[in-house]
């Protein structure tokens, strides 16, 4: 079964979003999409550059506490986000093929249901699977 279908995006942690947005705005000659903030301790900025979607993400929350150790501290390249059909059956493939969901997940992110992996042993990658939501259904945070 093939787990993962394509990549959404490629998740940047920052310590300042507007900074982050600004510097990244300056770099790309492009401006920022899709925004979202969560109650569950992030905001978040899109840019679509060359063909890639890169989420710019900042801490607001007590990251650690709610998720563990696994999501916090990794400023820089974070994870790759993959989506999937279907995420429960995602998760259950993902577990039978040995990789173990953060604490605290599934959630509802900026485009869907959301689930995080631990970070893969040898190389320390942090994969997120998305189940992306059909137009106009509401996820749990909002867009400033």
């Amino acid at each position: 079964m093939r787990l993962l279908r394509e990549l959404l995006h490629i998740g940047i942690v920052v310590d300042d979003l507007e900074q982050a947005v600004a510097a990244f705005r300056r770099l790309s000659g492009v401006e920022p999409g899709d925004r979202w903030a969560s109650d569950i301790g992030v905001k978040v900025a899109f840019f679509e550059v060359g063909g890639a979607r890169i989420e710019l993400v900042q801490y607001t929350g007590p990251i650690v506490e709610r998720f563990g150790p696994a999501l916090a501290g990794r400023d820089g390249v974070h994870h790759l986000c993959f989506r999937v059909d279907d995420l429960d059956t995602a998760l259950r493939e993902a577990a039978s093929r040995g990789a173990r969901v953060v604490p605290g997940f599934p959630v509802e992110g900026a485009h869907g249901r959301i689930a995080f992996l631990e970070p893969e042993p040898v190389t320390g990658l942090i994969v997120e699977l998305c189940e992306v939501a059909t137009r106009g259904a509401a996820a749990g945070g909002t867009r400033p």
